[in-house]
């Protein structure tokens, strides 16, 4: 038989009312496996992790260990915070004698100020020395 002759044959057929019985049934059987459900532990639901994890789960637990310690040897190591007394904003004179040395060290490292020479004007020039013979016929 053709899938198009069971399709043909199905929609000749008449659609039979459902028993009204039914829908209390079914409804109360899915409220028992809902609620069931809910208090079993369901495997599918933590299986992405196992999934993830699958390929080689001793690598990932080496790679999680090397950062337990790395983060250990992280916090041991750090040094204190050792917080500053603070105080207002600098006065106008600090802030001139930081910028006088600012320029200072400026000078230092860039050497002493050197006009450009001018600049020359630009005049084109042919690109190449050969002449071009210039044929007229």
């Amino acid at each position: 038989m053709k899938p198009d002759d069971f399709e043909k044959q199905l929609q000749r057929q008449p659609l039979r009312a459902i028993p009204g019985e039914w829908r209390g049934e079914i409804l109360s059987a899915a409220r028992r496996a809902g609620g069931h459900q809910l208090l079993t532990f369901n495997p599918q639901r933590t299986s992405w992790w196992r999934e993830l994890l699958w390929p080689c789960p001793q690598a990932w637990a080496g790679l999680a260990a090397v950062w337990v310690v790395i983060l250990a040897l992280n916090g041991a190591t750090r040094e204190p915070v050792q917080v500053a007394a603070t105080q207002g904003p600098p006065t106008a004179r600090e802030m001139l004698m930081a910028l006088k040395e600012r320029q200072r060290l400026v000078s230092q490292l860039v050497g002493p100020c050197v006009p450009a020479e001018p600049s020359r004007r630009f005049v084109p020039r042919p690109r190449s020395e050969l002449a071009h013979p210039t044929v007229a016929v």
